[in-house]
């Protein structure tokens, strides 16, 4: 079983998951405070926590009338005025809703990619069956981030994101990163339990995504049909299992 600093391993103490700190932060001085709500990020990129406007309909309304926009025009060229009209409000609705545009995109980041990841990911025993786990997680990532929700923010970040950096940073603190702290932590709880043997958790966290992420993100985000012989979506997941599997399984 893979050593482990955590005092409680000792006596088999299996914390609950990590919740990613609040706060998205980025680099653009101009915008701290728009898409930051304080506290410590992780490099430049916390998580974005606020979500009592994915509970409102009218915030939900004018973030998918914004969404509409900034994927027909780019978010440079859509101004609030647009987004107002578009929703069927008025400007001063938008603004009591949020107080910029740039703040509006962050709680959208924020509602298409934490819907798909609310809750705890499964609770290991020492007879779970690991590699069942880890086929369920992975469907969650492919979810997580490769549904047609998060897949339109990404096409406008790929647009944009040159331009206005604060945007990658605001995607990455609200999908990418409590993602990746959660598979950490369930890594973390596999390492404990001797159902695997995992040097670095957090870079494994960082390769499990990869391993569905990669072969799968080109051919959603461009909607395209493959060649007939390249291997279907489940059989791209289990194989990702084999090779988690087969790298971190504990000595016997």
């Amino acid at each position: 079983m893979a050593e482990t600093k955590n005092p409680a391993a000792a006596g088999l103490a299996i914390p609950k998951l990590a919740t990613p700190e609040a706060g998205a932060r980025t680099g653009n001085p101009d915008l701290q405070g728009k898409l930051s709500h304080g506290g410590a990020g992780e490099s430049q990129a916390g998580s974005h926590a606020i979500p009592q406007a994915s509970q409102n309909p009218k915030a939900m309304a004018i973030m998918q009338a914004a969404k509409v926009l900034f994927l027909e025009h780019g978010f440079g060229a859509v101004s609030m005025d647009q987004i107002a009209r578009q929703a069927g409000v008025s400007k001063a609705t938008v603004y009591a809703h949020f107080v910029s545009k740039e703040k509006l995109f962050a709680e959208m980041v924020f509602t298409a990619c934490t819907s798909r990841w609310d809750g705890e990911l499964p609770q290991l025993t020492r007879d779970s069956d690991i590699r069942a786990i880890l086929e369920d997680m992975l469907r969650m990532v492919v979810e997580h981030l490769l549904s047609p929700e998060p897949l339109s923010v990404y096409r406008i970040i790929m647009a944009e994101g040159p331009r206005f950096p604060e945007l990658p940073k605001a995607f990455f603190g609200n999908g990418p990163l409590p993602m990746i702290r959660k598979l950490t932590s369930f890594f973390e709880q596999a390492n404990w339990l001797g159902l695997l043997s995992v040097p670095d958790t957090r870079l494994a966290a960082e390769q499990a995504i990869w391993l569905v992420r990669g072969p799968l993100g080109i051919r959603r985000l461009l909607d395209m049909d493959v060649p007939g012989d390249f291997p279907p979506e489940e059989e791209i997941i289990k194989g990702a299992v084999q090779m988690i599997y087969r790298s971190f399984k504990p000595a016997e």
